[in-house]
C-alpha cells in the first residue's frame, strides 16, 4: 500500500462524517477483494504449471524411458508436485470477502490474510521447492547415468561432468531464485500490514 494512499485513508477515517467512513470502509473491501483476486490468479497458474509438469513426467515414467533411475526420479518429481499443490490449496488458497462487514472487521479480515499470504511466502522452501529436490536429483543421476552408458561416452567424460554439474547449479540457482522472490513479496505484503495497523492505531 502506498504513502500517499495510507495518509489519505487515515486523514478520511478521522476527520470526515460518517457518510466518508463508509466510503474508507469500501475502500478496505475493494482492496481485500483486489488482493484475493490476485492470490486466485496466482494459484490458478501454479495449477496449470503442476499439470504440464505431470504430464510431461509422467510421459516420460511409463513410455519415454527405460531406466529405473529416471523413471524414479519422475514419480518423485510428480509426488513432489502433487504435495506442493496441495499445499498450495490446503494454506493459501484465495477467500471470498464477506458482503457484510463492518470497518474493523473488514481491516481484520484483511490483515488476516495478508498474514497467512506472507508466512506462506516465508516459507516457500518447506512446502514448495525441498518436495522438489529427491525428485530432480535422482533424475539427473539417473540421466548422468545413462548418458555415461552411451558408446562414445568415455571419450567425453569431462564434458559430460561439466554439463550436468552446470545443470545442477542452474537448478540450484533457479530455486535461490524463487525463494529471494517469495521473500521479497513477504516482506511487501508486511508493509501493507503495518499500513493497515497504523491506521488502525489512528484516533
Amino acid at each position: 500500500m502506498a504513502d500517499g494512499t495510507h495518509s489519505d485513508m487515515t486523514s478520511v477515517w478521522r476527520n470526515q462524517p460518517r457518510e466518508s467512513v463508509e466510503i474508507s470502509l469500501d475502500d478496505i473491501r475493494r482492496k481485500a477483494q483486489k488482493f484475493q483476486r490476485r492470490i486466485l490468479w496466482r494459484n490458478l497458474r501454479e495449477y496449470a504449471a503442476a499439470a504440464i509438469v505431470i504430464a510431461s513426467f509422467g510421459y516420460i515414467f511409463w513410455g519415454a524411458s527405460p531406466v529405473p533411475l529416471i523413471r524414479a526420479g519422475c514419480g518423485l518429481l510428480i509426488v513432489g508436485t502433487l504435495f506442493a499443490m496441495y499445499a498450495l490449496h490446503r494454506k493459501g488458497s484465495a477467500r471470498s470477502v464477506p458482503a457484510e462487514m463492518v470497518f474493523r472487521t473488514c481491516i481484520e479480515f484483511h490483515r488476516e490474510e495478508l498474514r497467512r499470504q506472507r508466512d506462506l511466502a516465508r516459507s516457500v522452501w518447506t512446502w514448495y521447492l525441498l518436495p522438489f529436490v529427491p525428485g530432480l536429483a535422482v533424475f539427473l543421476l539417473g540421466d548422468f547415468l545413462r548418458t555415461m552408458q552411451m558408446p562414445n561416452a568415455p571419450a567425453h567424460r569431462g564434458v559430460i561432468e561439466m554439463v550436468f554439474a552446470l545443470v545442477a547449479v542452474g537448478c540450484a540457482l533457479v530455486f535461490v531464485g524463487v525463494a529471494k522472490l517469495n521473500q521479497w513479496g513477504a516482506r511487501k505484503i508486511q508493509r501493507e500490514i503495518d499500513a493497515l495497523d497504523a491506521m488502525e492505531k489512528e484516533p
